[in-house]
């Protein structure tokens, strides 16, 4: 029986920060939520995240947005995905939870919250900068250290999702991540990094080159990784659901790459869920190719996920030139992504081909 591991529910277009990168990008042709309402309605969402349970059989649900904090009734959402047991998490710059639209308290919503996820994008000042909003960063690390403290010694993780900018990698990446690492008292036992490219799509088309990474970029980013790791334990991954090519990061570094590479729409992998319930493959595309809602069993819902002519042409990797195919790492790599890299059949839309790696191999 086809599953997935992962639904990333977008609950809200909704949100505080004003990031220039966004891909949601309210009125523009590229917006990939341009037909979606600004919050999500609860009884659909709920019906929505009943059938992610049943149907799909996922482990875990992922709240995105926007900011999903901004949505007026976030706990009450949380509370009925725990009820199915599914692992639940919040990606959020803000992390202000609200029921009937009344700010609640970290004790009211903690238990049903598994992990909270925070986009770093620089230092405290660099970050407020990038996010346009001055005290982004102290509000939300206030919000995620009353977290921690309630966790105690339970499995609750906190996942710093780091934006692999030029801006962040040559601005003093160690002391951001270190700065992060002492203010919140971080478990490298439980919490984690991730890193995460710009994609070009939404804001990033209008200045594309400022969001592309030369390979010694990345390589000085690996190196600071690697560092980090050694001096506070903490494990780094370079995000499977925006999968980097294995041949522009050097071998030593392979350890931090997911084998297979994109999980958009893999088996076991993860799909990206609209308020109404449409399907899409991954949360770039501006593609929809299904229906959650209309799915009520996992008979149901594997027959489509086998079958579906979209996910079946991205698994057999046909948008993929012969020599990512000759490769010795094609195996593993799978291509890297297919929005950031290459021509999307999928998606709706034909993205330039290009190596988003300047000088990649």
């Amino acid at each position: 029986m086809l599953k997935i591991k992962e639904a990333d529910l977008h609950i809200t277009t909704a949100c505080d920060g004003r990031c220039p990168y966004c891909y949601v990008d309210h009125g523009k042709s590229n917006d990939v939520f341009r037909f979606v309402s600004r919050h999500g309605d609860v009884d659909t969402l709920k019906e929505i995240i009943r059938h992610i349970a049943i149907a799909a059989l996922a482990e875990d649900l992922v709240f995105v947005g926007g900011d999903p904090c901004r949505h007026p009734d976030l706990v009450p959402l949380l509370r009925y995905a725990k009820s199915f047991g599914l692992h639940t998490c919040v990606l959020s710059n803000t992390h202000i939870y609200r029921e009937n639209g009344s700010e609640m308290s970290t004790e009211s919503f903690a238990k049903y919250l598994d992990e909270m996820d925070f986009t770093l994008h620089g230092v405290e000042d660099a970050h407020d900068a990038f996010n346009g909003n001055p005290g982004a960063y102290r509000n939300a690390v206030e919000r995620i250290r009353e977290f921690i403290a309630f966790r105690g010694p339970s499995d609750k993780s906190v996942g710093i999702i780091i934006n692999f900018t030029p801006e962040i990698i040559r601005r003093n990446l160690h002391g951001t991540l270190v700065g992060i690492i002492e203010d919140l008292k971080l478990d490298p036992k439980r919490d984690f990094f991730m890193a995460q490219r710009i994609a070009p799509v939404g804001r990033a088309t209008s200045d594309p080159e400022r969001w592309r990474l030369t390979r010694a970029d990345l390589v000085n980013a690996l190196k600071v990784f690697a560092e980090i790791t050694k001096t506070y334990g903490f494990e780094f991954r370079l995000d499977a659901v925006d999968a980097f090519p294995w041949c522009a990061v050097p071998e030593e570094f392979h350890y931090m790459l997911t084998p297979g590479g994109c999980q958009w729409g893999q088996p076991d992998g993860v799909l990206s869920i609209l308020p109404d319930g449409k399907i899409q493959r991954c949360a770039l595309s501006a593609k929809t190719i299904g229906d959650m809602l209309s799915m009520k069993t996992p008979e149901e819902f594997s027959q489509w996920y086998e079958n579906n002519y979209d996910l079946k042409r991205f698994r057999e990797k046909q948008h993929l030139p012969e020599k990512c195919r000759e490769c010795k790492y094609f195996e593993k790599c799978g291509g890297g992504c297919v929005i950031a890299s290459g021509k999307d059949q999928y998606a709706g839309r034909m993205a330039y081909r290009r190596d988003y790696l300047a000088d990649a191999k």
